[in-house]
């Protein structure tokens, strides 16, 4: 089977990958550790203990095995949120942790997804690189070929110098253009060498860019976890004031029906005094209007006779002044008038 360019790449960035983690990670367990997130958020890989075994060539072959399953049950156990707080009913806890969890993944899914297209898009890069780079050497081949035939022209050329002078001298133009030609390839081949190796290190910056916004996807995700408690705790308090404000309420109001029924009592008995009172002002009313009439009747009796009287004691004085005239007509006796004026009704 023929390995592709591109794979072979690839496996020559992993081993320069893998050189500088044998450089930052002396223990053998943390080196493997390394291995297994660079196979695996890197370059897509799912590591194996052979696959480690393999690049690494450290340690026993248990070793790899237990690095490759403490690896995964971390990577389990980050996938995993789990809210535990006092006083949460369960159900709460469920459906909080499954937020924080949907939130982590969802970060951790954008940021795979951003190392993805960064993956893609250098290992499109280091292809094209690569591919040049064999133009470049095929360039290279094309040229000493042809170098080497100029060579072989230039030898037949200096045993017959004297006949073909200037067919020599056109060789070795010829031969100088062919090995500017070759220098011009090999300039070539070394800029795209170093212009691949700055790849190299701007695909590693990429990375570590990638991973510290992981961290701090990972971070929010944490905050926002923090801020979900804040946020229940203020609800629960909230809650609870309310249903203090109520239970308030509700006395406030039961003693103001009581004082109500209270109110309506004293104004029921209120209202049947008031009614009894104004009942017995009524019948005394009516009982003065009655004393008042009857004393109307008798006053205007009473005018009546007064009246009569004195018509009476006037027409008595009038016969009493005539009498006396008549008896003593030549003495004028001084005569007294009495005149009866009647009292107030």
């Amino acid at each position: 089977m023929t390995t592709s360019p591109e794979t072979t790449a690839n496996e020559q960035i992993l081993q320069a990958d893998i050189v500088q983690l044998r450089e930052r990670f002396p223990e053998t367990r943390a080196l493997y550790r390394e291995v297994c997130g660079l196979l695996f958020f890197r370059y897509g890989i799912t590591p194996t203990a052979n696959k480690l075994y393999g690049l690494v060539r450290k340690g026993s072959m248990g070793t790899p095995t237990e690095v490759l399953a403490q690896f995964w049950q971390d990577l389990r156990n980050k996938m995993h949120v789990t809210i535990a707080h006092p006083e949460l009913p369960d159900a709460l806890k469920v459906i909080a942790a499954d937020a924080v969890q949907s939130i982590w993944q969802a970060a951790n899914e954008a940021a795979s997804g951003e190392l993805a297209a960064l993956r893609a898009e250098a290992r499109l890069q280091a292809s094209e690189a690569q591919a040049q780079r064999d133009q470049a050497r095929a360039a290279v081949v094309v040229a000493e070929q042809e170098a080497a035939v100029l060579q072989a022209g230039l030898g037949a050329a200096q045993q017959a110098r004297a006949a073909v002078q200037g067919e020599l001298e056109a060789e070795r133009q010829a031969h100088a253009a062919a090995q500017a030609r070759h220098d011009e390839s090999k300039r070539q081949v070394e800029a795209l060498e170093r212009q691949l190796g700055e790849m190299h290190t701007q695909f590693s910056a990429d990375l570590e860019r990638t991973r510290e916004q992981v961290v701090v996807a990972q971070e929010r995700a944490s905050a926002t976890e923090r801020r979900a408690l804040r946020e229940i705790d203020q609800e629960r308090t909230l809650r609870q004031k309310g249903e203090q404000a109520l239970a308030e309420l509700r006395t406030e109001l039961a003693m103001v029906q009581a004082r109500a029924q209270e109110a309506a009592v004293a104004g029921a008995e209120a209202r049947a005094r008031l009614q009894a009172e104004r009942d017995s002002l009524s019948r005394q009313l009516a009982e003065t209007e009655h004393a008042l009439e009857r004393a109307q009747v008798a006053q205007d009796g009473l005018r009546a006779e007064l009246e009569t009287a004195v018509r009476r004691a006037e027409r008595a004085d009038a016969e009493a002044t005539a009498t006396r005239r008549l008896v003593s007509p030549r003495r004028r006796v001084p005569a007294t008038k009495t005149k009866f004026k009647p009292g107030p009704a």
